[in-house]
């Protein structure tokens, strides 16, 4: 074939001459003994390129002519049975069949993570079983199309634990820190079935939102009671949260040392806290209550005090911030104001298997 002939007819570069070689400079003052022993020294990969060359050559020619003669004798035998007449024809192979592998679709997450939502996944990290709860912790991810500082991430939901049984267990509450963003742990009751099989399934997420209100009493009240208590109505008491949910406050109760807010959250799958703060003023100065939580300045820097949980009520408990001052006077006027915390539900779906996550038991030790 021409493109054989053209291959097989190409000079081939020329080995080196034996023997020393004249100088490459003036000062290439090499005996013919140093010579010689350079010649001894050098590697036999030296010539490698030219003889690998020469060889593929020989093995392309080779391979060339093997070729032809199959194709030969594989046309002397279908013309043969052509002639032959009436024969059966000859049997054919099937092809073999090639499995694929599915891949998720959209942006890669890194290894380990499932999609959650929009633009992150999660991956199990840890399962703590103690006797009175078991503490799932999750890390998240974001995917390789979204910007870690402009992602929500996870902000909540109803998670629940399924056996291979069938058996289900639903979570209880989800903890957060605003220091860690990238994780989450989820709150279940104890069971019994080993965690390590169980699935981790995302029925519904949530949203955050956060608004400030305020109330006041109307006209002037009585100093604070030395014994007993001082209920309240602030006004207005009701209040209209965005997805459809409204939160009530009820009675602010006062005594000489503080005081207590009930409030409640309506709406379905809404969920709130409620921080809440009262000034008095009266004759005698005025007094500041605020949340009896002694990590209440610290709820956004201190790793180790994660925010409270939502819930559908709650009661807060009120102290004075300053405690050598704790009555107004008589005729004193109540300001309330709050900060609301709630979540509205997200329709969700994801999986997240909990084997080869480290799991911890406590139980044994208390």
């Amino acid at each position: 074939m021409p493109g054989c002939s053209a291959l097989s007819d190409a000079p081939l570069a020329p080995e080196d001459a034996a023997g020393p070689q004249p100088p490459a400079s003036p000062w290439d003052i090499a005996s013919v003994h140093e010579s010689a022993l350079r010649e001894l020294l050098r590697s036999p990969l030296d010539d490698e390129p030219r003889r690998r060359r020469g060889a593929q050559l020989g093995r392309g020619v080779a391979v060339l002519i093997f070729v032809l003669a199959a194709a030969a004798g594989a046309g002397l035998t279908v013309a043969g049975a052509a002639l032959a007449g009436g024969g059966e024809p000859p049997a054919t192979t099937a092809a073999p069949t090639t499995t694929t592998v599915a891949v998720a679709s959209g942006p890669a997450l890194p290894a380990g993570y499932y999609p959650v939502g929009e633009g992150f996944g999660a991956r199990v990290e840890r399962v703590l079983v103690r006797s009175d709860a078991v503490y799932v912790s999750l890390s998240l991810a974001v995917d390789e199309d979204h910007d870690p500082a402009d992602t929500t991430g996870h902000q909540g939901g109803r998670w629940q634990l399924e056996f291979p049984d069938g058996s289900t267990v639903r979570s209880t509450a989800v903890v957060f820190d605003p220091v860690a963003r990238a994780a989450a742990t989820i709150v279940f009751p104890t069971f019994d079935q080993d965690p390590a099989q169980a699935t981790l399934h995302l029925l519904s997420a949530e949203e955050l939102h956060t608004a400030t209100y305020s109330s006041t009493v109307a006209g002037t009240v009585a100093a604070l009671p030395a014994t007993g208590t001082l209920d309240l109505a602030p006004e207005p008491a009701t209040f209209t949260l965005s997805g459809d949910g409204t939160l009530r406050l009820g009675t602010l109760s006062l005594t000489a040392s503080g005081g207590t807010l009930d409030w409640t959250v309506e709406g379905t799958g809404i969920t709130a806290h409620v921080t809440p703060s009262v000034v008095m003023e009266g004759p005698n100065g005025s007094v500041l209550l605020i949340l009896d939580d002694p990590f209440f300045q610290f709820r956004n820097r201190t790793l180790s005090n994660p925010p409270p949980a939502l819930a559908t009520s709650g009661r807060a408990v009120l102290i004075p911030l300053d405690v050598s001052h704790q009555d107004p006077g008589a005729d004193f006027t109540v300001t309330l104001s709050f900060e609301v915390t709630w979540a509205t539900p997200l329709a969700a779906d994801a999986n997240l298997p909990l084997a080869g996550a480290q799991v911890v038991d406590v139980t044994d030790a208390g």
